[in-house]
């Protein structure tokens, strides 16, 4: 297991069992006591605590979390160790903010998690991003019609290129990977549990496809049992990673509101399947349609605004070639050496365009990381 890797979940492992919330994180980072996720590990635990220390300018909650990284230390090591070793064993492996393949749709959404562990193909994540992706998402125990055109919209959309992605839940969930990868498509599935762990274990038979021609992905370190509590946050990555959302059997009180929630705050659009007036387990998709929600009629809608987003995505990197990127990043890397955090806050560039460029400079061995940072090997 390379050294990256090895931070990545180092860095999990000091978020989930410090406690320390996302407020104090951010001040961090905004007070710049920390430049990267990897700067969040057991072995600057120490030095982390001087420096939060030594700063008067820090708030009461960032000072509380010294003393609850003193206090929490051996634990992080020992968790680490465990899910090190667990992840070494079934070959999860991590994807994080500054890797190339970091899905680009979570860089212009707040919230988004600086690590993920992940099974399976992983080039999966960057089909996302070149043919575009669609949360299917819906009830445990649909309708026969509802479970019908998921499998119909499933299979025409991932057979075009698009990638399904949706939470391997019974139901509507099943429904949307299998037809996916039946029609020789791809799928992703968010797991409210470690990325190892088979949930809900009726599903084995498609945890075990997926891995095999998918990718499974999660937020939650190698081993994590379910809790109530990761399905909101699972629901949040869903939708993230989407550049559409379809909702295809709802109630009213249904978790599948939450990823309709998340999509439409986060800009996406969301559509719903029309479903029985009668039926309760439909009211909650009745419902988004009264409130504004588009209805899922044919699959040419969905592929038509998948397209539109993938090429503004590429008319965006277009437009920032032009500006000679390149340049400027290795102008400031010529003044110091930068993290990732550093650079996009200095530059006007979209986050995967500096994420592109860096990784082209490490290629051609003009510059290299160090603690985070990157360092110019090669003078402009």
């Amino acid at each position: 297991m390379d050294d990256k890797t090895v931070q990545d979940i180092e860095y999990c492992a000091l978020r989930f069992h410090s406690g320390i919330p996302s407020a104090v994180i951010r001040e961090l980072y905004d007070k710049n006591i920390v430049s990267s996720h990897r700067d969040l590990v057991p072995g600057n635990i120490k030095e982390l605590i001087e420096k939060i220390e030594s700063d008067e300018g820090l708030s009461k909650g960032v000072k509380e979390a010294a003393g609850k990284l003193k206090r929490t230390a051996e634990m992080i090591r020992e968790n680490a160790s465990e899910y090190i070793k667990a992840a070494e064993e079934k070959g999860i492996f991590t994807v994080s903010e500054d890797d190339p393949d970091y899905p680009y749709l979570w860089k212009v959404i707040s919230g988004m998690p600086k690590v993920v562990f992940g099974l399976g193909k992983r080039e999966v994540l960057l089909s996302c991003h070149t043919r575009g992706a669609a949360a299917i998402v819906g009830s445990r125990s649909p309708g026969s019609y509802s479970l019908y055109a998921t499998g119909q919209f499933a299979s025409d959309i991932a057979s075009l290129g698009s990638v399904i992605v949706s939470g391997m839940a019974l139901g509507i969930d099943h429904k949307a990977h299998e037809s996916a990868l039946d029609a020789g498509g791809e799928s992703i599935a968010f797991m409210p549990c470690g990325a190892d762990v088979i949930y809900p274990y009726q599903n084995y038979d498609t945890y075990e496809r997926l891995k095999q021609n998918g990718l499974i992905l999660s937020e939650m370190p190698p081993g994590k049992k379910v809790i109530k509590q990761y399905f909101p946050s699972r629901n949040r990555l869903i939708a993230g990673l989407s550049d559409v959302c379809l909702i295809m059997e709802a109630g009213l009180y249904s978790g599948t509101l939450h990823t309709a929630s998340f999509a439409a705050n986060q800009g996406k659009d969301v559509f719903v399947l029309p479903n029985n007036i009668y039926a309760e387990n439909c009211l909650g998709g009745l419902m988004l349609l009264k409130d504004g929600a588009e209805v899922l009629i044919r699959p040419e809608q969905v592929t038509e605004r998948i397209k539109e987003n993938v090429s503004y995505r590429y008319s965006v990197r277009e437009k920032d070639k032009a500006a000679d990127p390149i340049y400027e990043v290795s102008e400031l890397l010529n003044t110091r050496p930068m993290s990732l955090d550093d650079l996009c806050r200095r530059l006007s560039y979209p986050y995967e365009v500096i994420t592109t460029v860096l990784t082209q400079l490490e290629l051609e061995q003009k510059i290299e990381q160090s603690r985070g940072k990157y360092i110019l090997t090669i003078r402009p």
